[in-house]
């Protein structure tokens, strides 16, 4: 089944906020079966919602999913917009009524709170997360559902919704794709290309392969039909083997994949950084169960705290700057030590934009790891802005410990 997704806010398309909506959507969509074929961002212009769906369903969808403007200001406009572009009304829907007056727990809803129920003919109403109620509606042949921005809110009448009917008997009647993921680390994307190539050679008729790119990491994906699984699963274990030195998972972040061999083998860790400023720990307790092996990090930005608390001595300081392979390594040997992890990770580098030097530039970052047993030190020269930097800094940090860990 083909669906479509459309989120709605300026604030999306000038870029003050980032779209998550879209992905957890694809993502669950694809989960389900649902082969996303098209993603709209559009402003709170009713114009522009009406371009959108006019578009949307010339892709013929089975499903389109639009998120935002449902809420009770002014520029809240998905209603009166998708109504115009199925040639309908909009009235207050005394449903939709009752669950905006049961979600402000008031009789006497203002104006604006109350426009939250004022829906195209013939919606469903969806019960709210927040205070709009969300609505599906049929758009020809698509089924059209509604809900708010709100990423939170989002996701819970989404998972309402999908339980339900009509949407379940949708998603149960669409087929799960066979699929096989690979993830590698080091090797470039071009030679994951070739090797593609070669395996499938004239046989990925009906196949469909992905390659992402990012960081160092290179994710590959090929799916098709059920009846291709045997097919996938063993062009799969042809490029595994070809890059086994590489891979790192078959589907698991790096991140998930470090975590579950310290857990399996009873480890801790413990993390100093500098140019990342917690950006590697903010990684790690992203993950659920994070408690059972990370200890902490300390976010050592000046050198006074790489001194007091990481013992990182004052001459190597002085003598070869805080970005060096020698601080590096006292940060990842002095945080394991100041926790008493059974590893430690230590992050100097320089991220940028301003603050680099000839003999030290911008992107150069020093990456250590400390353990009972072994150590390790590596230099990189990152390229990109400050955040990227930061973000192959993490990336690297985790690899390097991945290859450590048994």
């Amino acid at each position: 089944m083909r669906a479509v997704i459309i989120t709605i806010g300026t604030e999306l398309t000038d870029g003050r906020i980032i779209d998550t909506n879209t992905r957890y959507l694809a993502r669950d969509l694809e989960r389900h079966g649902a082969r996303v074929a098209l993603t709209l961002s559009v402003p709170d212009n009713p114009d522009e919602i009406v371009k959108a769906l006019d578009f949307a369903l010339g892709h013929e969808p089975g499903l389109i999913l639009v998120s935002g403007g449902l809420g009770p200001t002014r520029d809240d406009l998905t209603s009166p917009a998708l109504a115009r572009a199925l040639g309908l009304e909009c009235k207050l829907d005394p449903l939709a009524e009752a669950m905006v007056l049961n979600a402000i727990g008031s009789t006497r809803p203002g104006p604006n709170q109350i426009k939250q129920a004022i829906l195209p003919t013939g919606s469903i109403p969806v019960a709210p997360a927040g205070t709009a109620p969300g609505f599906i509606i049929s758009g020809g042949e698509a089924l059209i559902i509604v809900l708010p921005g709100v990423p939170s809110e989002m996701k819970l009448m989404w998972e309402d919704v999908s339980s339900s009917t009509p949407v379940k008997s949708i998603l149960e009647a669409t087929k799960a794709p066979a699929r096989k993921t690979l993830c590698f680390y080091g090797v470039g994307e071009p030679r994951v290309g070739e090797a593609v190539e070669s395996v499938l050679g004239e046989s990925q008729s009906g196949l469909e392969v992905s390659i992402c790119a990012r960081y160092g990491e290179v994710i590959l994906e090929i799916s098709g039909r059920e009846e291709d699984q045997e097919q996938i699963d063993d062009s799969m274990k042809k490029i595994g083997d070809i890059f086994a030195e590489y891979v790192y998972s078959d589907g698991k972040t790096i991140a998930e994949a470090v975590a579950g061999k310290l857990v399996h083998g009873k480890e801790t860790l413990a993390v100093a950084e500098s140019c990342t400023g917690g950006m590697l720990s903010e990684t790690i307790t992203g993950l659920s169960g994070a408690s059972r092996f990370f200890l902490g990090g300390v976010i050592a930005y000046d050198n006074f705290v790489k001194t007091a608390i990481l013992k990182v001595k004052q001459d190597t300081l002085d003598e070869e700057g805080a970005v060096s392979e020698t601080v590096a390594r006292q940060m990842a040997k002095g945080v394991r030590a100041a926790l008493g992890a059974g590893y430690g990770i230590g992050i100097t580098g320089i991220a940028g934009p301003e603050g680099g030097t000839p003999q030290k530039p911008v992107g150069l970052v020093y990456i250590s790891i400390s353990s009972n047993t072994e150590g390790e030190v590596r230099a990189f020269n990152f390229r990109g802005a400050r955040d990227d930097v930061r973000s192959a800094s993490v990336t690297a940090a985790l690899h390097m410990l991945n290859r450590l860990l048994p």
